[in-house]
């Protein structure tokens, strides 16, 4: 794995397949016209629903996915600030962690997909880490 530092945010957008923030922005910093076909979009910061790190033309563009859709559609800035406005609905919001490993709702749907996942956080997924990380260590 090759790593690099990017000096133009726009430039690496552009040409990545999957560009994840973990930030704490009050104002997007990823426009959704940069995302290419196919693109994934992981967003891991900006916990309230005061922060951005994502436009309005991403949230549109995509096929929306949430950690929970509890924290999600209340907490999460990047759904909650474009739902209030009447720019998506909550029901644009195609699945949770849980509908996706259920099976109860199906993932990408073609190649040329934009999806968008966010994320504020919950306790399971630490758990989940955590556990995963405990299993892998020598008995």
């Amino acid at each position: 794995v090759t790593i690099t530092v990017a000096t133009d945010l726009q430039a690496a957008v552009e040409e990545a397949d999957i560009v994840s923030c973990a930030t704490i922005s009050s104002q997007p910093i990823v426009s959704g016209a940069w995302l290419k076909p196919g693109a994934h979009l992981d967003l891991v910061g900006a916990y309230t629903p005061a922060m951005r790190e994502c436009d309005d033309a991403a949230v549109t563009r995509a096929s929306l996915y949430v950690d929970t859709r509890t924290g999600g559609l209340k907490e999460a800035g990047d759904i909650v600030d474009p739902i209030r406005r009447g720019i998506i609905r909550a029901e644009d919001v195609r699945a949770d962690l849980f509908d996706l490993c259920r099976g109860r709702q199906g993932g990408r749907a073609h190649s040329d997909e934009i999806t968008l996942f966010k994320s504020v956080g919950t306790a399971i997924e630490d758990l989940a880490a955590a556990i995963l990380v405990w299993r892998s260590l020598p008995l």
